[in-house]
């Protein structure tokens, strides 16, 4: 395949049949986007990171292959791989014990937990990570895919298609009763109750653990290991494994309810599959999003002052859609709120307002509420600590304005929230600069300690705020050159591996057939950070896409949808 700019005629059909005209930019909108892919270096490696997601996703393959990519339960298994990590090399697969078997599910991407990588580990990856399957990763790894348009090739050539329909398939199956998790449900083991939880670390490891860590004679080893380190209380441990007030015991310690992030995420990828396969029988669960609305911060009594920043009676969005007056183990069928208390995160609640505004849902209670506590965060500089479960600095900027821009979520104090962000982005930026010299153009992680993912993060969010935001505040000249630096960091820093899989060097025309990718970064931690980080190398590839994708289509220069432009690839 080779990668183009649609036709000047099509685009102008495309644009006529919604209601958000360029305001006589058209012009300038095709000629930017013809220069800027005209650049062979940035084609390349769109087509290139294109490449490494249909290489890496989890998908039934032939012959018994790594578990990172190929399916566990279909077709002929897979090939239980641990995942190792040095210095300069990440996720290096060495042979398992014949009695571990890896498990993942078909349309994912392979995201890994690392325990304690600041105590244990270097530049944030600890020696020995687990892979993990999770819904928050399949459908923010897919997101960038609905950038681009395969209408031109034959159906066995449109694998763009072919890795949506797997992905959204996957995301399905994260469905608990009436809302959506972030683990598969599977079966209790401690007790009869039906679980959620990671594939790969067993209950009765977590259980060794826990009460190893409780035992008066291993009491200097881990006060040793959790110094300086924010780490989960013992009266919780002590909690979950007293089967006299918990029947499930250590089944508890990773079963969490359905949440508000991970409903409100499967909601929006629904809402852009049902618009790209209208004949696919997916529509946006409408009734789970309705949910979210019935979980406020208002009249609460239960806090432990970790979103103190908020205020009282916010009105915004918790995180965990179970009732938190109720006993703390009760019904575990519908999991257990972890320490027994509920939250506001302002990244979980921009993820829901991204959902709530793109499906027309703004007159549900908590939106306006939510509009506000946004803005709070980014007029008080409040994050990325407000972000509790989100130690990635960009996070922030990236969800905020996913909301504002493809979610067209334009209240007013969203466009206010859009340029404090802006400010902070310049200033982050210009700062890592001069510490960094070597890295002019990036942006700073935060407790990531790499910054590719952080750049990737805060390029779209530069793109998704706006050249007139930039141009009200009088700071286009500033915002062109951070823009257009970020974009420079992030193609110098990408890197070109052969595919781990044959078939996928045919399918997308790449330099010497190889894939691009970028470090893994930090995305999200356990409710306490330093416990478990949450790192993809697929992610960062998919962030970065859709950083360069929008880039080329010129995304920057104004503020129709999502989706209104789309790379057109041709065979």
């Amino acid at each position: 395949m080779r990668i183009r700019v649609c036709a000047v005629l099509a685009i102008l059909i495309v644009l006529a049949a919604t209601d958000f005209a360029l305001a006589g930019n058209e012009g300038l909108v095709e000629k930017v986007m013809a220069e800027r892919m005209a650049n062979k270096n940035l084609s390349q490696t769109i087509l290139g990171a294109l490449a490494f997601l249909e290489d890496r996703q989890v998908r039934p393959r032939p012959g018994k292959l790594s578990c990172e990519y190929d399916s566990s339960d279909e077709g002929d298994g897979c090939n239980t791989l641990l995942s190792f990590n040095i210095p300069f090399r990440e996720n290096i697969g060495l042979p398992a014990p014949k009695n571990l078997v890896a498990r993942n599910r078909s349309g994912e991407w392979a995201s890994y937990i690392h325990f304690m990588p600041n105590k244990l580990g270097f530049k944030g990856r600890s020696p020995a990570a687990v892979q993990d399957s999770s819904l928050f990763m399949t459908a923010f790894i897919c997101y960038p895919l609905f950038l681009f348009d395969e209408c031109a090739l034959a159906p066995e050539q449109q694998h763009i298609s072919s890795m949506l329909r797997q992905a959204m398939q996957n995301i399905q199956s994260f469905k608990r009763d009436t809302a959506y998790n972030f683990w598969a449900v599977l079966p209790g083991v401690r007790g009869t109750a039906p679980r959620t939880g990671p594939f790969n670390i067993p209950v009765s490891q977590l259980e060794f653990l826990a009460k190893a860590y409780l035992n008066p004679k291993f009491a200097k080893l881990f006060a040793m290991l959790a110094k300086g380190q924010q780490t989960p209380p013992k009266y919780w441990l002590e909690a979950c494994l007293d089967q006299k007030n918990n029947p499930t015991g250590a089944d508890a310690l990773f079963n969490i309810p359905n949440d508000a992030d991970d409903t409100s995420t499967a909601v929006a990828i629904q809402h852009f599959f049902n618009q790209r396969f209208p004949d696919s029988g997916i529509v946006p669960d409408h009734a789970a999003l309705l949910q979210i609305s019935e979980y406020r911060d208002v009249n609460r009594e239960h806090e432990d002052g970790r979103d103190g920043w908020k205020g009282k009676d916010s009105g915004a969005f918790l995180t965990w859609m179970k009732d938190e007056t109720k006993p703390v183990f009760d019904r575990p069928e519908t999991g257990i709120i972890p320490m027994g208390v509920n939250n506001v995160d302002v990244v979980v609640n921009s993820n829901v307002l991204f959902a709530m505004a793109l499906t027309g849902s703004r007159n549900l209670p908590g939106y306006a509420e939510c509009t506000r506590l946004i803005k709070k965060a980014a007029e008080t500089h409040a994050w990325p600590e407000a972000g509790l479960y989100y130690p990635q600095n960009m996070i922030f900027p990236y969800s905020a304005s996913r909301a504002y821009r493809d979610g067209n979520a334009r209240e007013p104090e969203m466009k206010a929230a859009m340029q404090y962000i802006l400010r902070d982005l310049l200033k982050a930026q210009i700062e890592w600069g001069r510490k960094n010299p070597t890295r002019r153009g990036a942006f700073p992680g935060g407790d990531d300690r790499s910054d590719h993912l952080a750049t990737g993060l805060a390029v779209i969010s530069l793109i998704n705020i706006g050249r007139s935001n930039a141009t009200e505040i009088g700071l286009e000249k500033e915002y062109d050159m951070a823009l257009r630096s970020g974009i420079d960091y992030l193609l110098r820093q990408c890197t070109w591996k052969k595919p781990k899989n044959p078939e996928t060097k045919g399918k997308f025309k790449t330099p010497d057939g190889k894939c691009a990718t970028w470090m893994s970064g930090l995305f999200f931690a356990a409710s306490f950070w330093d416990l478990a980080h949450w790192r993809s190398q697929a992610f960062s590839v998919a962030i970065i896409l859709e950083a360069l994708s929008k880039y080329a289509l010129a995304y920057d220069l104004d503020m129709v949808p999502l989706g209104t432009r789309r790379i057109k690839l041709n065979p």
